[in-house]
């Protein structure tokens, strides 16, 4: 999954603060059982589990108007210690179960290893390797819909898509492009009939900022740019040069990127 910064952390904090806030809403870190009320109607909220057996929930930023996945172990990490928390995931830690259960996520279970220490855990232990990090892995077949509703039908670009469910952007690029759930592809394509063309006539005034963006600010290759908006690298340039896109690409010059 995508590393996230101090800033982005500290969001992902706040707003399992603010649902934790919630009547009702209660935890035992000895135990690691936690209750998430619901902000609407009654109730608690359920968690989800991944096929490789994580339990998560899937948080709205109601002033964002945008749903965060956040895992049950992180929560629980979160509400030992914010800061210990924000520090040590900044410097690229993970969080293992000592024990190798995923449905222990107790707080004597849970500790901070770094990446090659927690793969290496994980292979003493039996438990593989290569699965734990595979897309299908990650996220549910109801999160791969929803990341194709908000590229197809909500027309929100893979960047958008990937700081919201914490993937990155080839990681949503492969769910997009039915490289993955390839199942669910075919069904949301069934549903919703034609889906926008990959070719880019259909992007959005934003997704051009955002490639021009990365093209003239960050000097990314043209190359990259189009396998990230899963367009052609002669979109890519058309966009580049105004050739496509003239008045945007007209109005982010003037306003200096």
């Amino acid at each position: 999954m995508i590393r996230l910064n101090a800033e982005r952390l500290q969001h992902r904090v706040e707003l399992v603060k603010e649902y934790m806030d919630l009547e009702g809403s209660n935890y035992n870190l000895e135990s690691g059982s936690i209750t998430i009320a619901k902000k609407v109607g009654e109730g608690s909220r359920k968690a989800s589990i991944t096929t490789d057996g994580y339990a998560y929930y899937s948080l709205r930023d109601g002033s964002r108007g945008k749903y965060y996945t956040v895992y049950l172990h992180h929560i629980v990490m979160i509400l030992a210690d914010p800061e210990e928390y924000i520090m040590q995931m900044s410097k690229d830690m993970t969080i293992n179960h000592k024990s190798g259960d995923k449905t222990d996520n107790s707080l004597n279970n849970l500790e901070y290893l770094t990446l090659e220490d927690n793969q290496a855990h994980s292979y003493i232990n039996g438990l593989g390797l290569s699965k734990r990090y595979r897309i299908e892995d990650l996220i549910s077949y109801n999160d791969a819909y929803c990341i194709l509703r908000s590229y197809y039908v909500d027309q929100e670009s893979i960047r958008n898509i990937a700081e919201t469910t914490d993937l990155t952007e080839s990681a949503v690029n492969r769910v997009v492009s039915g490289k993955v759930f390839t199942g669910i592809k075919a069904m949301f394509s069934a549903l919703n009939g034609s889906v926008r063309n990959s070719g880019n006539s259909t992007l959005r005034n934003g997704e051009v900022r955002d490639i021009l963006s990365l093209y003239y600010t960050y000097k990314m290759p043209q190359t990259e740019i189009a396998k990230r908006h899963n367009i052609s690298r002669s979109s890519v340039a058309m966009i580049c040069t105004g050739k496509r896109w003239a008045k945007v690409n007209k109005e982010f010059k003037q306003v200096g990127a």
